[in-house]
């Protein structure tokens, strides 16, 4: 089972929106994440902000909703996702932060 942390960094433009890269994927488009079934997806908070993650990118979903791999202080990262995709078609999963609603992306699990 793979390991894939997505880091999330500062925006591009001071007080901007921050990013979400993946580590190890240097061809997956900012905020893309590629998975198989059954591999773990962590987030790691590189900015200097608290970040959110939800996975359901519900607004009224709340920071201990077990499909929410949670709050992401400054310097420590989410607790591993397991992603799956219920069956044998690729599914992608949109995320967000609770906090900054501008900043989404997508796990895409094959």
């Amino acid at each position: 089972m793979p390991t894939w942390s997505v880091d999330i960094v500062p925006g591009t433009n001071t007080g901007g929106p921050a990013t979400f890269v993946a580590q190890n994927q240097p061809s997956a488009p900012v905020g893309t994440v590629y998975t198989d079934p059954g591999d773990a997806v962590s987030w790691n908070n590189t900015t200097g902000q608290d970040h959110c993650i939800s996975l359901l990118a519900n607004p009224n979903m709340q920071a201990t909703d077990p499909n929410n791999p949670g709050l992401v202080i400054p310097r420590h990262q989410t607790p591993a996702f397991i992603v799956s995709n219920g069956g044998t078609a690729a599914v992608s999963v949109p995320y967000t932060c609770l906090i900054h609603p501008n900043e989404t992306g997508t796990i895409v699990v094959s």
